[in-house]
């Protein structure tokens, strides 16, 4: 018996590494799909529709991938840039862009009307068909939107009664609000105001939406036109301004090398009376912030508002969620009732300017890394089976389980939100969104940056508004020859250029 038991405890380790190995090499046959998002993205409800996809095929193994915020982007060129062999398979495109330019994702539109064999309907059926329109990259769906993000103001509805004040209607009673709440001895507004802010936050979403407004009539001037390589005769031949219909531009499809042209021979300038008149708006309403909020950022803002000390915020549509979370967590006599109402429109203006449009759209956004046609088919059919009703109802409600922030409704059919979220929706829907913004020229990063240290300058009162524009359209002017090396632009709007690595 000794002898017995001594050789089976000998043969054990043998059998657990022969056994380990097998293991290991069944695994390896497994057909890897890699799902690399932030950690905000739905990653509970992602983890359990993995584990659903793996048991309806046992021959693929999905991983979910969590990556943090900061630094996404730079990992994502790194990996997906370069052609690494750890390359995921789905990514958020929403962070880095410019991969299907390259060669990088695959074009999704053939599968579109496709049968999706998890609901017997064509794929684009459970998919949002404006969204898909608006992400198209030079006409082709490379990107799924998932669900719709933007931004309204958040009120303390506690203060607005006790001030007897109601959600404003227009932007110079939003103003008088704001007086009314200052001599209360609150602060009006908490905005954060470093340079985070300005280039991806509050700050750049106000000087965003404002500057689409005063620029509503210049959209022909930038839309391609017969003879373009991007034209599209559905979508641009019979368009007309029409600043009644916020959505009248939606699918417009713009030439990025008619607008570069139009700042390069000053059809569109920053030194012009209607862009004076913004400006002069922005610094108008920045004088009700808190004092210092340069040197604020989003979370102090937030806290401010959180702890009662501001009236109002903007903020986006993802921010309900996560405060109803922090209501819940603050003591009883901490909490407040809160409300939110929509940016409302100017009504005093020398250009008769339209209402605000939204600066949101899609909010995360998958996209799928080029590999072999078999890997592309097996990943289709995960995207397949993650974009039913059911996998977004999923979705839903394991990020609501764990506490987790949701950016809004779902552009997926047939998923809810939970009332406690979807009743405040209301102000972020149905507002259009952006065509034509300026904050730097073309999301170019110099310019971006030389045009925050003047706004923060104007804004803080050390710069007047002609000097900021001036110095904001000498910016601009040099920011294109930039631009179109950075992009390969030969300026000829009517050829399809290759974009820079």
């Amino acid at each position: 018996m000794i002898i017995v038991r001594r050789t089976l405890l000998l043969l054990l380790p043998l059998i657990l590494l022969v056994g380990g190995s097998q293991g290991q090499q069944n695994s390896q046959k497994r057909q890897q799909i890699t799902v690399a998002t932030v950690s905000s993205n739905y990653r509970e409800g992602l983890n359990v529709l993995a584990r659903e996809y793996e048991r309806l095929h046992p021959e693929v193994q999905v991983r979910i991938q969590i990556q943090p915020t900061n630094g996404y982007e730079t990992w994502l060129r790194t990996q997906i840039g370069t052609g690494s062999d750890t390359a995921p398979d789905i990514f958020n495109s929403n962070y880095a862009h410019g991969f299907y330019e390259r060669g990088l994702t695959v074009n999704l539109t053939s599968f579109l009307d496709n049968p999706n064999p998890y609901t017997s309907i064509p794929w684009r059926s459970s998919l949002n068909a404006q969204f898909l329109e608006k992400q198209k990259v030079n006409g082709d769906v490379v990107i799924l939107p998932i669900d719709f993000i933007e931004i309204a103001f958040f009120y303390n509805r506690d203060v607005f009664q006790r001030l007897g004040l109601d959600p404003p209607t227009t932007w110079e009673e939003m103003l008088r609000h704001a007086e009314a709440v200052r001599k209360a001895r609150l602060i009006p507004f908490a905005v954060p105001g470093d340079a985070d802010s300005y280039w991806s936050g509050t700050v750049g979403w106000i000087f965003r939406f404002f500057t689409d407004a005063y620029l509503r009539d210049a959209v022909p001037i930038v839309m391609s036109r017969p003879g373009d390589w991007d034209y599209n005769a559905k979508q641009n031949a019979n368009f007309r301004v029409d600043v009644s219909n916020a959505m009248s531009d939606a699918t417009v499809v713009s030439n990025p090398e008619r607008l570069i042209a139009a700042v390069r021979d000053g059809v569109i300038r920053m030194d012009t009376a209607r862009f004076h008149e913004a400006y002069e708006k922005v610094r108008e309403f920045a004088k009700y912030w808190q004092r210092g909020f340069n040197g604020t950022n989003a979370n102090s803002a937030y806290q401010l508002f959180l702890t009662g000390k501001a009236a109002m915020m903007l903020h986006s549509s993802a921010t309900i969620s996560q405060l109803n979370k922090d209501m819940d967590d603050l003591g009883a006599a901490d909490r407040f009732q809160w409300g939110v109402f929509k940016v409302p429109p100017i009504t005093q203006s020398r250009f008769h300017i339209p209402p605000f449009r939204g600066v949101g759209g899609a909010g995360t956004m998958w996209s799928v890394v080029k590999k072999s046609d078999a890997q592309t088919a097996r990943v289709v059919d995960f995207l397949m089976f993650t974009t039913t009703p059911h996998a977004a109802q999923t979705l839903v409600e394991e990020t609501v389980k764990a506490r987790q922030p949701l950016n809004g409704p779902m552009l997926i059919a047939g998923a809810k939100l939970p009332e406690s979220i979807g009743r405040h929706f209301g102000a972020f829907e149905n507002r259009g969104f952006e065509k034509l913004s300026f904050r730097g020229l073309a999301d170019e990063q110099e310019s971006v940056w030389k045009w925050t240290v003047w706004a923060q300058r104007y804004l803080d009162g050390r710069m007047t508004t002609d000097e900021c524009l001036k110095r904001y359209q000498q910016t601009m002017v040099e920011a294109v020859p930039r631009v179109v090396a950075n992009n390969r632009y030969d300026m000829d709007p009517r050829t399809k250029d290759s974009a820079a690595p």
